[in-house]
This record gives structure tokens, sequence and C-alpha cells, in this order.
């Protein structure tokens, strides 16, 4: 599947950056825009996406992770995640504070279950589902 770069919400750069539309959780999921961040470790999501998804985050483990330069405090909590009909389960960081609108589409809860090719010349993400 190949997916045209965006913007993404509150940037204000006007470039379009390697982003997809996330569906959060099962039976009536939030859609969130991510950016396919390689240098992410985890899967990152604001924290009012897990309240809207009725994703229950009051005895996850907490985290301290390094997020642009300074530290996010990320409950993680296994959740159904879907991109263009393909699902599959993995552990999110539903963090707050969180300053942005979009979150970020990590190598350990993203990556591992696809094939990701940047095509940034093209302004366009192709992405494959891993064998």
């Amino acid at each position: 599947m190949t997916f045209p770069f965006r913007e993404l919400p509150d940037d204000g750069s006007g470039w379009p950056r390697p982003a997809l539309d996330l569906d959060v959780g099962c039976g009536a999921p939030v859609r969130v825009r991510c950016l396919v961040d390689s240098g992410a470790m985890n899967t990152l999501l604001p924290a009012w996406v897990a309240d809207l998804a009725g994703i229950d985050c009051a005895d996850a483990p907490t985290v301290t992770l390094g997020v642009g330069g300074s530290g996010v405090i990320a409950r993680m909590v296994p959740t159904v995640l879907t991109v263009d009909g393909l699902s599959w389960e993995a552990e999110v960081g539903f963090c707050d504070p969180w300053r942005r609108s979009w979150g970020l589409l990590g190598q350990r809860s993203f990556f591992r279950y696809f094939t990701v090719t940047f095509r940034t010349a093209d302004f366009a993400l192709d992405l494959e589902p891993a064998t």
C-alpha cells in the first residue's frame, strides 16, 4: 500500500511528512494522525486518545521516555491498532502531558509488523505487512 505524505496538525511548517491515520482501539476506535518515526522506539499517543477509545490505563505500568530532548510519562497498554484495514495488537504508550495533537509510530509497536519504505523524493510511504 502506498500513502502520500501529509501535513501534521499543529505543525505549521507546511511540509508534508510520512504520517498515517491510525485507528486506536476496538468497537468505536479513535482516529489520530501519527508520524511514522524510524527513530522512535515506542508508539506514543496523547492520553486523551485512550480516554475517547475507552482504553483503561489506570493499572498500566508507567515509564518515563525521552522524546524530542525531554522526558514524557507514558502508561504502556496493549492496544489494537488499525491502518487502512490492517489491524494488529501492540503495546502503546499513552502520554500525559503530550504537547501535540498527533502521535508517533515507533519500532516496537509499528515497524516490527510492517516493511516500511520512505520515498521522500515522491512524498510517499510504502507499507507492506511483515511476513
